[in-house]
């Protein structure tokens, strides 16, 4: 099974929020957008160990943009599941909730409103009361008996991953470690713990031991009392056969050192680890059916490359699996298991599956609103190449307010350059430049549009047999953005535009869209502008032959008179990332090219 889509109403920072769901999710979106509120969201429907007075919420948890809360304002937490009919106890725990014009469908809902009998707008927190019920009918209500068998864990955000393993109770290893003990046979028991026995005994045989122990006890006795004493000594640990399992601890270094002496990052990861096999455990022995593992910022603590490593292989070995099915943990029985990140994290973001994905972003007097990717119109090789390029670029994309599209390195390192002459910080307004490492913008696209992220293109006219690539490229694109957008009509859209007459028409038409051409290439439109000089000095840098030595001396004397091809090949030579990098510690001052100041204005006027 899976959570397929969630919708909240006027809770905290939703207004609104309504959005489809792949399975895992992993959610992103600045501090304060409402990430940790919607796990909350997830809980009051799903935790069990949430107590029924932390989900009888109260006026503050409703939206602040509310004017005013009457008797009929409710607030509403629902999810929906797919693919349940294949587990048959999830089926028989879930099946009376169904949808009744999509059996393949279940929905669960939270509902805190004005009590029944209130005759007037609800005033303190004692006028709401909450409800839980599945499918369309507030009759078929749910409560723990769900929530034991369909389960939602929450590790948070500022867990104290050493504490809890140190502390016996709250420690993931003691249901392990119980479960364990449960066969071993009580005489075998017993004699361990008669050798423990006696180990403790020859350590506390030493005279200086013997004294602090005594020490110990008299001082204590002295300050408690008699009645309060709790008769203090000193051992190895207790030697009572049924509490032996207790005394377990987990080592690391080879047994040489315990957890305490862990990193915190490897504090995180012990406890991620027997968190998961405790959810299985859990499975094995019949006392849930599927888990829903929540984790808030599981980067704390965790060097970047071990953050990939870590969750690539949660999401691709023990969630999903080899064939897509949900795989072992530890190489043992199968999990059903969800996992919902909210994380800060590109490199987690890199690598976790594209249909996860699940931008949360603020909009004044609307609240957070959701844009996910589980819907978005991807093909097989749109998904493909979009994976491998957040894998690569570490994901900075999906964390941006807004994102400028280029062709290559060359744009990449001389956009923010430009930026800053036109006085603009595109790290203040959140805007990244995101190099696709060729003309197929489609893909990028998709995904900004289905995340809801504003963005604009910067692409070459590429000019063959009088018809400019650019032209075709930019309609593809067109059409994918209107679409995106809810246009009414597209065709006609597109129709308006291939009916202008030349060439500045069209593409002034198709700027309104954000993609923005210039008239031959960067490079060349640079030259030709007021760039020339810097242009020559940077090629100067670089160790040319003899022959282009002379034509780049020749380009210095007379730049009005330069061969576009003969300049394109010395800078490929220098390398267009290595010149664009050189170039930009000399475009201060500069005349920003037209097209790429509109680009840059276009994104800066939508975040």
């Amino acid at each position: 099974m899976y959570l397929s889509r969630i919708r909240i109403e006027n809770f905290r920072n939703f207004r609104d929020l309504d959005v489809a769901l792949g399975g895992n999710i992993v959610i992103v979106g600045e501090n304060r957008v409402g990430k940790s509120n919607l796990l909350f969201g997830l809980r009051l429907i799903f935790d069990p160990a949430l107590s029924d007075s932390s989900r009888q919420l109260g006026l503050a948890d409703f939206w602040d943009g509310l004017e005013e809360i009457t008797a009929e304002t409710a607030i509403t937490v629902s999810v929906e599941i797919k693919d349940f009919e294949e587990d048959l106890d999830v089926l028989a725990v879930l099946t009376d909730y169904r949808l009744d014009d999509d059996p393949d469908t279940v929905r669960l809902t939270y509902q805190l409103r004005a009590q029944p009998s209130l005759d007037h707008a609800p005033a303190n927190d004692d006028d709401f009361s909450f409800v839980c019920f599945g499918g369309e009918d507030e009759a078929k209500r749910f409560g723990h008996d769900l929530r034991r068998r369909i389960t939602l864990d929450l590790l948070p955000a500022l867990r104290d991953a050493e504490g809890d393993l140190a502390a016996w109770r709250r420690s993931p290893l003691r249901p392990l470690v119980e479960d364990a003990f449960v066969g071993i046979d009580k005489e075998a028991l017993k004699g361990i713990s008669e050798k423990i026995a006696e180990a403790t005994a020859a350590a506390i045989d030493f005279d200086e031991v013997k004294a602090l122990e005594a020490s110990i006890a008299e001082l204590f006795l002295a300050m408690a009392g008699s009645k309060q004493d709790v008769h203090p000594s000193l051992g190895f640990s207790a030697t009572d056969a049924t509490r032996i399992n207790r005394q377990i601890r987990l080592l690391i270094d080879e047994g040489r050192r315990g957890v305490a002496d862990a990193s915190l990052g490897s504090a995180n990861l012990i406890f991620l680890t027997l968190k998961l096999l405790d959810l299985q455990r859990l499975i094995a022995a019949n006392k849930r059916d599927q888990s829903l593992l929540a984790i808030e910022e599981p980067e704390a603590h965790l060097h970047p490359h071990l953050q990939r490593l870590v969750y690539k292989h949660l999401f691709e070995a023990i969630v999903d699996g080899e064939d897509g099915a949900n795989g072992d943990v530890g190489g043992a029985a199968a999990v059903p298991l969800s996992v919902i990140l909210t994380t800060h994290s590109p490199h987690i973001a890199s690598v976790a599956p594209l249909e996860s994905l699940l931008l949360l972003r603020s909009h004044s007097n609307e609240g957070t609103k959701g844009y996910s990717v589980a819907e978005a119109d991807f093909t097989k090789a749109d998904t493909e190449d979009l994976e491998r390029y957040l894998d690569v670029t570490r994901a900075d994309m999906v964390f941006a307010r807004g994102v400028i599209l280029v062709e290559g390195d060359a744009e990449r390192f001389l956009i923010p350059a430009f930026a800053e002459d036109m006085g603009i910080s595109l790290d203040e307004h959140g805007v990244s430049v995101c190099s696709v490492a060729g003309t197929n913008f489609q893909p990028y696209a998709k995904l900004l549009c289905a995340l809801g992220i504003p963005f604009s293109v910067i692409t070459d006219y590429d000019e063959v047999d009088e018809t400019p690539r650019a032209y075709n490229r930019a309609l593809k694109l067109v059409r994918i953005i209107d679409e995106a957008s809810g246009g009414d009509d597209t065709d006609a859209v597109i129709k308006t535009i291939t009916k202008k007459k030349t060439w500045g028409e069209t593409f002034a038409e198709i700027q309104k869209f954000g993609i923005f051409v210039n008239w031959s290439t960067l490079e060349t439109e640079l030259f030709e502008g007021d760039y020339a000089q810097e242009m020559i000095n940077t090629l100067h840098e670089h160790n040319f032959s003899a022959k282009r030595k002379a034509t780049l001396n020749a380009l210095a004397a007379n730049p009005t008179d330069f061969d576009a091809d003969e300049l394109l090949k010395m800078i490929e030579q220098m390398g267009k990332g290595r010149f664009a990098q050189r170039l930009a510690t000399r475009a201060t001052g500069k005349l920003v090219p037209k097209y790429i100041e509109e680009a840059i204005n276009h994104v800066i006027g939508l975040v």
